[in-house]
Order: C-alpha cells, then structure tokens, then sequence
C-alpha cells in the first residue's frame, strides 16, 4: 500500500513539473529592454561613424576613441584619448537630425563628459587584457541606467577581414561620478565569426543562456540586412528576426 502511494506521489511530481515547463513563457518585458539597449548601441555606432568620417581624410585621429552619451533627452558627441584612468577632450562636435557634424570649440561646455569620459578611461584599463589576448577590434558603448549608474559596454566590432563576431560582451558599472567601479558583468561564449556576403539564413549559437542577450541583439540590427533570417538560439527558446511582406522587419519567439 505504502509502495501505490510513492508511485502516485512520483507520477503527481512528475506531472506537475510537465505542467509547469509547458506554463514556461517568453520573457518578452526583459527581451524588450534588452532590445532598447541594442538600439542605442546601434545609434551610437552610426553617430561614431558620421563623425569619423568627417575627420579621417583630413587628419589622422587613430588615437582618438569617439564617445557618444545620451542624457536629458540630448545626444552629445567627443572625440577623446584616455591616458591610463584619465582621459582628454581632442574633439567636441554635434549631429543635428540630418546627420550633419559640426565641430564645435573644445571650450565650449563639456560637463557632461566628466562622468562618461571618466568610466571610459577607467573601464579601458580593465579591459586591456582581454584586448592584448583575444586580438579584436571592440566597440565601446556608454550607457546612463535608471539608477543613476553608468556602463560601459564592450561588443566585437566589425573586424577588418570583413567578419562580423558575436560570442562575447563586457559591462562595466560605474556610480554617477563615472569614477568609482561597481560591478563587472560578462558573457562568452565561444566567439564566431560571420563573413558578411551573400545573403543566407544563420543561427546564432547562445545555448549556454537562457535569454538572448544585449550583444547577440546588438548583432542582429546590425547586421539583419545581410542575412535572409537570422535566428538568436538560447537554451530555452528561438528568437528569429526576418522581412515580412511589406519589407518590415519582426520577431517571433518560440519556447523548446
């Protein structure tokens, strides 16, 4: 009797579980944010561009690192070269909504590079191992959170062979002051390279995590023209991104 009981104990667990793992839904509120941050990388990236190439036929800026900051609804633009945890103004520019850069005095007011430039300079230095070990080319991205903290956000770049990579990301988290390091958070994976070319289907292997994250994202609307479909495959679910009929791109999620 004692034996019939366990074995219905056991079938009860063991249907409970099924039920609660068929209840399991996507996590669309933190997809969602993920996806806002993705976006202002990808903002911040085209506005870097613009001002490279307003400079880099007339002069030689290889040691400048272009910081772009959104705050008070304002987006601020800086050509500057850290020097172990301090850092130096070399350009100071603005982007109107045509994506016209106008250089603008290096004493015009700049108080809103003091934390930024700060996290930056600091963050570099943490960041210069992984630099000197793995030989990419990273892009840099500074962030202002709710909370009043700051991060800075190291994603692969486009690398000069013409391969897009994807398999790592770095945050640093900083106080308001950009000066004190709270935090370091990390994700890799095993890095891999994509040759951007003819236009094919790709799955991006994060079977390692559950989620999709802020640099696999980042990938995608960077890189979602060159690709017919592209799939972020995490150990839980499969977020696919691709054209409907009408030329707009979408999302779809489904859970394994």
């Amino acid at each position: 009797m004692v034996k019939q009981y366990l074995v219905i104990i056991l079938l009860s667990l063991s249907c409970l579980v099924k039920a609660q793992q068929g209840q399991a839904k996507f996590d669309t509120a933190r997809f969602n944010q993920c996806i806002d941050l993705a976006t202002y990388f990808v903002s911040c990236e085209n506005y870097n561009q613009a001002a490279i190439d307003r400079y880099i036929k007339a002069e030689d800026i290889s040691s400048i690192e272009w910081l772009t900051y959104r705050s008070n609804n304002k987006w601020h633009i800086a050509g500057i070269v850290t020097t172990g945890s301090t850092f130096t103004l070399a350009k100071n520019i603005s982007i109107d909504s045509l994506g016209q850069v106008t250089e603008l005095p290096l004493s015009a007011d700049t108080a809103w590079l003091s934390a930024p430039g700060s996290a930056v300079a600091i963050a570099n230095q943490q960041f210069q191992l992984v630099r000197d070990t793995c030989n990419l080319y990273f892009n840099t991205f500074v962030h202002p959170n709710t909370d009043q903290t700051i991060s800075v956000w190291f994603l692969p770049a486009f690398q000069p062979s013409g391969q897009a990579i994807y398999g790592c990301e770095w945050e640093y988290i900083f106080d308001k002051t950009g000066k004190s390091l709270l935090k370091q958070n990390a994700f890799i994976n095993k890095l891999t390279g994509v040759w951007i070319g003819q236009p094919k289907e790709i799955w991006l292997n994060y079977r390692n995590t559950d989620k999709p994250t802020a640099g696999s994202l980042f990938f995608a609307l960077s890189f979602r023209d060159y690709f017919t479909r592209l799939r972020i495959d995490t150990r839980v679910s499969t977020s696919t991104i691709a054209k409907n009929a009408n030329g707009e791109y979408g999302w779809t999620h489904k859970m394994k």
